[in-house]
């Protein structure tokens, strides 16, 4: 019993002894650099960077600026007996401000950083903060160092422990039950915050269809379709599937141009000519971009050129209420040129 009570004091006092926050940090800022540098996985960059990006920063500063140990008492001072009193912080005072100070500096070393032409990517922004970091704990621990030991800030682990073993001590079996589910808890409870904080939202997901020509300056314009066409007139449109899935997909986009009736608000299809289609496989957040040709058949006004776009394969008869995405635009087409025949020509 005797060598397990000397066991627990000189563990004691070996943790007394210790500063582990300086080393914890570099310890935090070399992993963030690392993952940042070897581009691991995003949960795992997140988990590493986030001490990095809100509490560091400000606990570095302010260990340089509050190198003490909070007291409330006064110091006499050396010659003239007069009290003097160092300014310093408690503990909870030191960890809510360290959090409020990381969240201030976020701001500035972005700008700094985008004013220096070197833009906001993972790794610049972890190499700055970790240069902050780096600086205020060399000069908060040089500034601790010239202090007298009991007038050192340090983060009471010795205490910490002392009350956890004598929590465990005590007779009562029931009190050590309680203590073990407490202990669980709030390690469940950080785990699930943390979590919560680094797991990537599923978002919103969608798949965009436009119908876009090219304005005089080459550039792509969702106006100008053409209007009157001719029957056999080769005549072009182009069409674009942005995909923000999440994930890739494989598209099918179908064209038709369809006579339609519409009756009491509800639109049939009563004649259609298949105008070609074409299948995909699109990358997360890249756009499919491509140049339909096509020369029409039927004939009359207000038939509408309609794109049809499914995920996976497309169904014999194409719908609107079978097509995931589509997109339609109203055409008139004639066995003779007419005056508004040029306007197609311009957009094709």
């Amino acid at each position: 019993m005797g060598s397990t009570s000397h066991g627990k004091g000189r563990l004691n006092r070996a943790l007394g002894e210790l500063s582990l926050d300086v080393p914890f940090a570099l310890a935090i800022v070399v992993a963030s650099s690392l993952v940042a540098v070897l581009d691991i996985v995003s949960t795992v960059q997140a988990l590493v960077g986030l001490p990095v990006l809100l509490f560091l920063p400000g606990y570095a500063l302010l260990l340089a600026l509050f190198p003490a140990e909070s007291s409330g008492g006064a110091v006499e001072g050396p010659s003239f007996g007069r009290s003097e009193r160092h300014p310093n912080l408690s503990l909870q005072e030191r960890f809510a401000l360290a959090f409020g100070m990381s969240v201030a500096l976020l701001p500035v070393v972005g700008l700094s950083l985008l004013w220096a032409g070197v833009g906001l990517a993972a790794a610049p922004v972890i190499a700055a903060l970790s240069a902050v970091i780096v600086g205020g704990l060399t000069v908060g621990e040089i500034r601790r160092r010239r202090l007298p030991e009991t007038e050192r800030f340090h983060v009471p682990i010795r205490r910490w422990y002392a009350d956890v073993v004598r929590s465990f001590d005590r007779p009562s079996r029931v009190d050590s039950l309680l203590n073990v589910a407490l202990a669980a808890a709030i390690v469940l409870a950080v785990a699930s915050l943390s979590y919560a904080l680094v797991a990537p939202g599923t978002g919103e997901s969608y798949s965009s269809l436009s119908l876009l020509t090219r304005d005089a300056g080459g550039e792509f314009v969702a106006a100008d379709y053409p209007e009157s066409l001719t029957v056999g007139q080769q005549t072009a449109l182009f069409v674009s599937v942005e995909n923000d899935e999440g994930e890739a997909t494989n598209y099918a986009l179908v064209a038709e141009l369809q006579r339609v009736e519409r009756v009491n608000g509800e639109t049939t299809v009563v004649e259609r000519q298949a105008l070609g289609s074409r299948t995909e496989t699109v990358e997360d957040g890249e756009t499919w971009r491509t140049r339909h040709n096509f020369a029409p058949a039927l004939t009359g006004e207000d038939l509408r050129l309609t794109y049809y776009l499914y995920e996976g394969d497309a169904p014999a008869e194409p719908s609107t209420d079978t097509a995931y995405r589509s997109a339609y635009v109203w055409v008139t087409v004639t066995e003779e040129p007419t005056d508004g025949a040029d306007a197609g020509d311009d957009a094709a």
